[in-house]
């Protein structure tokens, strides 16, 4: 069974930039991960982990976070996780100072309508 995404509230004030955005381009997928060790014959999910990827976000709106001029172009590091994303992946894309992808799941962690209220509050 999948681990549910971290609460909104610990990981908004790790973004210094909160966009909706959506991928335009792939830019590079890091190595292939070595397959996990031999898992216990009962556990159903073994945790599978997709490698690294630098994606190039169209961002449609700033939500949170300063930068200097129009931002209509972001290029972000998605970590190692349990998932990929591809070209049209769209959502909120929480971001930190690093400029890596927070939330366990990217932009599929939480719901743009919770973001945009939790931002409000």
């Amino acid at each position: 069974m999948a681990k549910p995404p971290e609460p909104l509230e610990e990981m908004l004030p790790k973004a210094a930039l909160v966009v909706i955005a959506t991928v335009k381009r792939v830019i590079a997928t890091g190595a292939p991960l070595p397959p996990l060790p031999d898992q216990e014959e009962q556990k159903a999910d073994v945790g599978a982990r997709s490698p690294e990827q630098t994606l190039e976000l169209e961002v449609e709106s700033v939500l949170k976070g300063k930068h200097q001029g129009p931002l209509t172009v972001l290029t972000v590091k998605k970590p190692v996780a349990g998932y990929s994303v591809r070209e049209g992946t769209k959502g909120a894309w929480l971001v930190d100072d690093d400029g890596t992808v927070l939330g366990r799941y990217g932009p599929d962690s939480w719901r743009t309508a919770h973001v945009e209220a939790a931002l409000k509050r």
